[in-house]
């Protein structure tokens, strides 16, 4: 009877705890076990997410199956040794000297659940920031801006980031006054009974240097005065690092390398006058690239382009794009002569044939349209061109028609166009700092001749703030206004101003934001007033999160705009990563529902909305 009960209570045991909780040292030899899960538990100054990217043993994330359903984890009881250490490190990386760090693995069959208990400890913080230098003394004049430099600041914790980036800071800082030899060396002791961190950087400056000698390396069939002309620097002038990495953005952004290095060359010799050299790898000047894709308000995608980069040499470009959608079919061409006229400026002479079919008209056009661009700061630029083309418009309602005066369908635009634009974002496809603002226009007919008479102008603000480290809060606001002058009274419906749909006002349709027939087209307007904005967050790896709020209003009066006329959307959708961009899912909800829609709308594209 006694044996029958100690197996009732063995019984009860395993019902109560089906997972046995084992250590990695106690886990049977020779055993394989699966990884289901890895938890990380205990952290409040740092995050379980940020951990668990330390560690080498990886589930991947919830929204790719794919990957789970296709090969499972398998636990290596090693590397999970190794992960161990690297949380210790991370901890310590941020501060936590004191922390703790145990585990446990639960066993269920052959998986294992791993679960890291972590006590952090208190967090050491920044006492003392010493500045000594050894060559040279340092005024209270010039110590000031020194240490605005520093991102390590007493009180704050002492992180290995900002201990290391403090010392780069500071380097940089002589290197772009033309201290090319400048150097920084970093020192620490932390108190651990005060957790407290004192830090001494000492500070070498050495001599001012200038730039000297160019020298190109790897050229075979491709002129070395293509490269020496993309030069951000001259001869004489003072080292700065960050003419050195312009120049070498310069090189490899002519298209004609596999690789491109730009550095100096004697830096060791400390003589005042710092040579460069430019190494290159050429490879194929043409190229051939296709791509297809997929939006929610114009289908399926397709392009092809072929691009030649040293087009009869010189750097000149020639390009023939065919692409298509449910909504454009186009093919291009153009060419682009470089330092045309001016080192600073472009001739582009872009060739046109397309096909759009919009909600309420179809357009079908051909265009010339040769400009000089001219960059006049690194973030400035601004254009000025001619563009001659023959529009001829169809499948447009009656009531459409009755609401543009004078509306004509077919004949010829000849007009002056031009844009400025200065753009500080570092990342074109997915920006979280800085700001693009441009201003476009274009004014046909008058002297220009052609069949149509009118002007039109855009202004458009971008800005983008980081905000908690890793997260954006993006922001644009556009308006337009445009007329037609002299024979014309309106503007013609494909110069019309639209809104709604995936890259303006979400939550509406396309164009069904502003004036629409009484069958529900679209008849565009005269005034075009947009805001957006968005707040952009990190999920899970390469999965991002974001909700948003739009405003938009078309009218039909020439520069005529009504705040109480504005259309406003709702939503949040969903990013994830990609080489070519973010994949990008929004939900948006009208707050005035327009006749005939749903009440919501699915966006789906590639890149930002803005």
């Amino acid at each position: 009877m006694r044996s029958w009960g100690i197996g009732v209570g063995l019984v009860a045991l395993l019902i109560a705890d089906p997972a046995a909780a084992l250590t990695v040292d106690e886990l049977p030899a020779g055993s394989v076990y699966t990884v289901r899960a890895v938890r990380i538990e205990g952290v409040s100054f740092l995050t379980a997410r940020s951990l668990r990217a330390a560690m080498l043993t990886q589930r991947p994330p919830w929204y790719q199956p794919w990957k789970r359903w296709r090969k499972k984890t398998v636990f290596n009881p090693q590397l999970f040794r190794t992960d161990l250490d690297r949380v210790r490190t991370a901890l310590r990386e941020s501060g936590h000297y004191e922390a703790s760090v145990t585990h446990e693995l639960e066993l269920d069959g052959e998986a294992i659940t791993i679960v890291v208990h972590v006590d952090e400890g208190p967090v050491a913080r920044v006492g003392v920031v010493n500045l000594v230098t050894t060559d040279f003394t340092l005024s209270p004049d010039e110590e000031a801006p020194l240490r605005r430099e520093l991102t390590l600041q007493p009180n704050a914790p002492f992180t290995q980031a900002q201990y290391d980036e403090s010392r780069a800071r500071l380097e940089a800082y002589y290197q772009q006054r033309g201290y090319a030899y400048a150097s920084v060396d970093k020192a620490a002791t932390v108190d651990a009974a005060a957790h407290e961190a004192t830090v001494t950087y000492t500070i070498r400056r050495s001599i001012p240097a200038v730039f000297g000698a160019t020298t190109v390396n790897g050229t075979q069939t491709i002129d070395p005065v293509l490269i020496t002309r993309e030069l951000q620097y001259r001869l004489g002038d003072p080292y700065d690092p960050r003419k050195v990495e312009k120049t070498q953005a310069s090189v490899f952004g002519l298209h004609l390398f596999r690789s491109a290095a730009v550095k100096p060359a004697n830096l060791e010799a400390e003589s005042g006058v710092v040579d460069i050299a430019i190494t290159v790898s050429e490879g194929p000047p043409r190229e051939v690239k296709i791509g297809v894709g997929y939006g929610l308000e114009d289908g399926p995608r397709g392009e092809v382009r072929w691009q030649h980069y040293d087009f009869l040499g010189g750097g000149r470009q020639l390009g023939f794009r065919l692409k298509g959608s449910l909504i454009t079919q186009a093919v291009e061409g153009e060419f682009r002569q470089p330092y045309f006229l001016n080192p600073h400026q472009t001739l582009v002479v872009p060739l046109t044939q397309e096909r759009e079919d919009e909600p309420g008209f179809t357009n079908q056009r051909i265009r010339l349209a040769p400009r000089v661009e001219r960059k006049f700061l690194p973030e400035l630029r601004a254009a000025l061109g001619y563009n001659i083309e023959y529009d001829d418009t169809s499948n447009v309602p009656d009531e459409t028609k009755a609401a543009i005066e004078g509306f004509k369908a077919r004949g010829i635009v000849s007009s002056v166009t031009g844009f400025v634009e200065r753009n500080t974002t570092p990342d074109l496809l997915d920006p979280h700092t800085g700001s693009v603002v441009n201003l476009t226009g274009e004014q046909a007919g008058g002297p220009w001749g052609g069949d149509f008479s009118f002007y039109r102008v855009v202004f458009e603000a971008k800005r983008y703030v980081p905000v908690f480290a890793t997260r954006v809060i993006a922001g644009r606001f556009r308006i337009g206004g445009g007329d037609g002058f002299g024979h014309d009274h309106d503007l013609q419906i494909f110069r019309r101003f639209f809104a709604g749909g995936i890259n303006s006002t979400r939550g509406y349709g396309r164009y069904k934001v502003g004036p629409l027939t009484q069958s529900g087209d679209p008849i565009g307007g005269r005034s075009l007033l947009e805001w957006n904005l968005e707040f952009r967050t990190p999920l899970y790896g390469g999965l991002g999160g974001v909700v948003f709020f739009d405003a938009g209003e078309v009218r039909i009066p020439p520069f005529s705009y009504n705040t109480g006329d504005l259309q406003f959307g709702v939503g949040f959708g969903l990013r994830y990563q990609t080489i070519v961009g973010p994949i990008r899912v929004d939900l948006g909800f009208p707050l005035e529902r327009p006749r005939g829609e749903a009440g919501w709308q699915v966006h789906f594209s590639i890149g930002q909305a803005f």
